[in-house]
């Protein structure tokens, strides 16, 4: 007896030498909103620019007798009807649907076709300028942190500070602060147990629940001075303390933001300011931080990459990665943040005069060893529309957003500009939903 079932089963694509990845195209019968009816469709586009204009396809239903492909005409204007012989070459550019007739050439079901082709590069960064000034004022120190859902700016004149915070990064406003000393360097604010923390030259940890008020804490460790703050690891926020007796420096960690625990002396060659510094999960689920560039003890602008995390006898222990691989510059004011499985790397000095190293714009694929100049092919920042519209530049404030897959950079300086502007930017692969 004949079969009267034309129940779709599967559609594949043959490999064609012209047009590679063409058979990798996966198919299956799923329901789409804007058709507001079922189609056969590759969820996972292929990739960007893949031709679909000679197709070599297959198609398996429970049963069939025939099956026709309907189809654009060569006009675009009407339909054409063909059948398949199985060994077709088929332009899917212009494929709208598949006719199933079963075996008993009665019962037949139509089913829709779309193809899918990645319609942008997905290794493309786009980058654009969302703001061109947040403040005109003198303010030269800046430091912007994600704080609690919103974007807050801080500036120091060297007299006066200010703060100015936004939803979205795009509208900003004036805010009030207290409890703050005149002169602060923000640099080295961190977020940390819900709570902002940064480092103050009166030798005080200052910190804040809403960003506004802040409170000073003698960090209370007898002979040493706290020097600045580096990240959070482990639970814990580290910072570099200095024994005021022997003028060396020390590491230190606090599990509260107020009492401190001063540990191992730093290795030498490790920077003391101007670095840049951040801790992230790598590709084991292992917690590890870095430290860049900056100036050592001594006075002298670093090229090192020091890597740390626990090993096998839970200790901390500290490689310095330039050792081996040379690869990135003596920097400071560097920015790092950690972006689709890379560390990216932005601005950066290459010396006490404050001219802008060669390559400002880094990447890491290996977690901090070795590092590559962005490809300026894929990786760009400026407006589409507007060349060299960003200016190259150290000091800057880089904020992943994780959820959105955004990035934003907001200020910095060069040696004789300050900028408040605000740029955003993302990988376009980090938008498609599969």
């Amino acid at each position: 007896m004949l079969s009267s079932n034309p129940v779709f089963v599967s559609l594949v694509f043959a490999e064609n030498d012209s047009i590679p990845g063409l058979e990798d195209a996966v198919f299956t019968y799923e329901y789409d909103a804007g058709l507001g009816d079922s189609v056969i469709v590759n969820l996972d586009s292929l990739p960007y620019q893949t031709r679909i204009d000679s197709v070599f396809p297959t198609f398996s239903f429970k049963s069939s007798a025939i099956q026709l492909l309907i189809m654009k005409d060569s006009l675009g204007t009407g339909m054409d009807t063909i059948a398949l012989t199985g060994n077709d070459t088929i332009d899917f550019n212009k494929v709208l649907k598949v006719q199933n007739y079963a075996s008993d050439g009665i019962a037949n079901k139509t089913y829709n076709i779309k193809v899918n082709v990645h319609q942008v590069e997905p290794e493309l960064y786009v980058w654009n300028r969302k703001v061109s000034q947040i403040y005109t004022h003198d303010g030269s120190v800046q430091k912007a942190v994600f704080f609690k859902d919103k974007f807050f700016f801080y500036v120091s004149s060297g007299v006066n500070n200010y703060l100015y915070t936004s939803s979205n990064a795009v509208n900003w406003g004036s805010q009030v602060l207290s409890g703050l000393p005149p002169n602060c360097n923000f640099r080295d604010i961190t977020a940390y147990n819900n709570k902002l923390y940064f480092v103050h030259e009166d030798g005080n940890v200052y910190s804040s629940a809403d960003g506004y008020l802040w409170t000073a804490m003698n960090p209370g460790v007898a002979g040493y001075t706290i020097n600045n703050l580096l990240f959070e690891l482990d639970n814990n926020l580290w910072s570099v303390f200095k024994n005021q007796l022997t003028q060396k420096y020390y590491f230190g960690t606090s599990a509260d933001g107020a009492a401190w625990v001063i540990d191992e002396m730093i290795p030498n060659d490790f920077p003391v300011v101007d670095f840049a510094a951040h801790s992230f999960k790598s590709r084991t689920d292992k917690t590890k931080a870095i430290v860049l560039g900056g100036y050592s003890a001594a006075g002298d602008l670093l090229s090192s990459v020091w890597s740390v995390q626990k090993n096998v006898f839970n200790e901390y222990k500290w490689v310095d990665f330039s050792t081996a691989n040379s690869s990135l510059g003596s920097l400071a004011g560097a920015s790092v943040i950690s972006y689709d499985d890379k560390l990216l790397l932005f601005g950066g000095f290459k010396d006490a005069d404050d001219n802008l190293a060669d390559t400002t714009y880094w990447e890491s694929i290996d977690e901090g060893l070795s590092w590559r100049s962005a490809d300026t092919t894929y990786n760009v920042i400026e407006n589409l529309s507007i060349p060299l519209s960003y200016q190259e530049r150290s000091y800057q404030s880089v904020i992943h957003d994780a959820a959105g897959h955004y990035i934003y950079l907001i200020g910095g300086r060069t040696k004789d500009r300050v900028f408040s502007d605000v740029w955003v930017g993302k990988l376009n692969r980090l938008s498609f939903l599969r």
